[in-house]
């Protein structure tokens, strides 16, 4: 998620294809993309060993491939994406001819996000408890959060190492795309992926918000739904498990999520459980949607509320915002310039990375050399 320009990108990976893929995608942007290898969950078991640092059954070949890049590259810096890929590179090689640091991008704090799961009546894909975690991060020289409330908790989890608060980072589209009102109808949309917290919140919306919004509003208003969560959705719809939806729209797969937010004039994430900064939000403030999110959903954006974006719970509260909007196009717009404004200040990547770059300008400079030694494998 570290979005910079580079003058050059290698990209390797064990995926058949995937290099491949990337190398085409970089022959045509200017945006450095980043990819972590995929692994497969593997849940935590009676025995107590934890899965953060066990891996899954392919882990030695990812290992494998991972630590050759590292003896080819040497390089003074490791980010890896995600804590279930500390196998990867935890126990860490025999030093050689320069030190790493090792740094994990964590996303969410994992412990949180499993009983929140459980809690939603979700089952989460990866079962660790605070002390698996604690462990796990231990392994490394620092770890990233994605928001101040997740950097608080690690800290109490790990506070020998160092945290640092690194929120998403992205491009902003320039000029801000703006808000005027057309003869269309309103348009509602969601962009999210097939994460199980994703449906429920999709199918929350649709129970408890979207018919009573309909009755009102009738044609003036459209729902466009798009991601990967309209697969589910679309298998549901073949096994006849769900009835049809008036002014819903599924899109599908985007190639490029500068198709979607143009489109839409309200931005919704009716997420029920889960944990993180939620990236869909970042994006919608970026190109001046106005946003409308649950509790959950809001965490790490908290600050933006309620002029940058506006924070419901209950369905009462939901439908209060969405009519106000939907009514007055004024107050629509005015919400979504205050959170393109929040944006601007707050994930630029000169601000959102500011503290990676800080330890990687004061710590890696001061490592020392190890000399090489002699036990160290080919």
């Amino acid at each position: 998620r570290f979005c910079r320009p580079f003058g050059r990108l290698e990209v390797r990976s064990r995926a058949s294809g995937l290099a491949q893929i990337l190398a085409s995608l970089l022959a045509t942007s200017h945006t450095a993309l980043s990819t972590g290898l995929r692994a497969p969950f593997r849940r935590g078991s009676a025995d107590g060993e934890n899965p953060l640092l066990r891996g899954s059954g392919s882990a030695s070949a990812r290992r494998a491939f991972v630590q050759g890049l590292l003896r080819e590259f040497e390089p003074r810096a490791v980010i890896v994406e995600f804590l279930r890929l500390t196998p990867t590179v935890h126990p860490r090689p025999l030093a050689r001819a320069r030190v790493t640091a090792y740094l994990v991008d964590t996303h969410d704090v994992l412990h949180q996000r499993a009983t929140r799961f459980r809690e939603g009546g979700a089952e989460p894909a990866l079962e660790v408890d605070a002390r698996q975690e604690a462990e796990a991060l231990a392994t490394y020289d620092a770890v990233i959060a994605i928001h101040d409330g997740e950097g608080r908790t690690i800290r109490a989890l790990v506070p020998e190492r160092p945290v640092l608060v690194v929120p998403h980072g992205l491009a902003l589209p320039t000029p801000a795309p703006g808000f005027a009102p057309s003869p269309r109808p309103i348009r509602l949309g969601l962009l999210a992926g097939r994460d199980e917290s994703n449906r429920a919140g999709l199918r929350w919306f649709l129970d408890s918000i979207w018919p009573k919004l309909v009755r009102r509003f009738g044609d003036r208003i459209e729902l466009r739904v798009a991601g990967r969560i309209c697969e589910s959705f679309s298998r549901a719809e073949a096994r006849k498990e769900t009835r049809e939806v008036r002014g819903m729209q599924l899109i599908g797969a985007l190639d490029s999520i500068g198709e979607f937010w143009p489109a839409i004039d309200i931005a919704i994430n009716p997420v029920r459980f889960g944990s993180g900064l939620k990236i869909k939000n970042v994006e919608a403030l970026a190109y001046a949607r106005a946003l409308i999110t649950s509790p959950v959903g809001a965490e790490g954006l908290e600050s933006a509320a309620p002029a940058g974006l506006q924070i419901a719970d209950t369905p009462d509260e939901w439908l209060g915002v969405l009519t106000h909007w939907i009514e007055d196009p004024a107050a629509l717009a005015h919400t979504a310039r205050q959170g393109r404004a929040y944006a601007e200040h707050h994930f630029s990547p000169s601000t959102a990375f500011r503290e990676l770059d800080a330890y990687l300008d004061g710590h890696l400079d001061a490592l020392p050399t190890a000399t090489p030694s002699r036990s160290a494998p080919p």
